[in-house]
């Protein structure tokens, strides 16, 4: 199959590697559609130390199920459209007994630290695969995981109706937590330096929009959330 991989750090190449097989408890994906997310680039660069080279990266994506293991539980067949979570977590050290998957001593995840979906083919245990809705297209489902990222800080925040709300960072989680939070009733004003995030965020329903958190001096929120990935 064609891929696209990281030889070392500085260094993609599209090549060949060896069509994948189905783990006995996993499946094997037809990649539909995969998100580039700045972990990526940051693997690209060699400053994501628990990442392997060569690589084929990418772990925000969603396809169809091409080959099933013998033991893969949840009744997956060929043909079943899927979005993937990318975690692997071994599941018995002390965090993951707690629940706390994203602290695992021995964690890993599809394209981060084995081959991932920037190629034809990916192989995932089949207990992380979730099936779409007939209307939701690959290209939205790609989204999933970086949207479950959101979610996750949603409902940690707790938010109230007519909240106000100030979200540092109009990227890309910054415009999903923006979305969610205003289904949530919140009153959203936004800062971003970029000018062309501030319109999408204006056109998504910001409440107001800032290029600098000095401008909002005399403001007052009741939360605020940083989205920047940047100290």
């Amino acid at each position: 199959m064609r891929a696209a991989i990281i030889e070392r750090p500085g260094t993609v190449t599209v090549g060949d590697r060896p069509d994948p097989a189905p783990a006995a408890d996993g499946v094997v994906v037809r990649v539909g559609a995969c998100g580039i997310c700045g972990t990526d680039l940051h693997i690209a660069d060699g400053e994501f130390p628990p990442s392997p080279y060569p690589l084929v990266p990418g772990h925000e994506f969603a396809g169809e199920v091409v080959a099933v293991g013998s033991d893969a539980p949840g009744g997956l067949r060929e043909g079943d459209r899927v979005a993937v979570d990318p975690s692997l977590f071994c599941g018995h050290c002390t965090y993951c007994r707690a629940g706390r998957g994203n602290l695992c001593a021995n964690w890993g995840a599809i394209g981060d630290t084995v081959d991932g979906a920037f190629a034809d083919y990916v192989a995932a245990p089949a207990v992380n695969c979730h099936r779409l809705p007939e209307h939701v297209g690959y290209r939205a489902a790609a989204v999933v995981e970086p949207l479950s990222c959101a979610v996750h800080g949603v409902r940690r925040i707790g938010v109230r109706a007519a909240e106000r709300f100030l979200l540092m960072g109009a990227g890309t989680m910054g415009l999903l937590l923006q979305q969610l939070l205003q289904q949530n009733g919140a009153e959203v004003t936004v800062v971003d330096r970029n000018a062309e995030r501030l319109e999408l965020a204006k056109a998504l329903g910001a409440a107001a929009t800032a290029a600098d958190a000095a401008e909002l001096d005399d403001e007052r929120f009741d939360a605020a959330a940083d989205a920047t990935g940047a100290p």
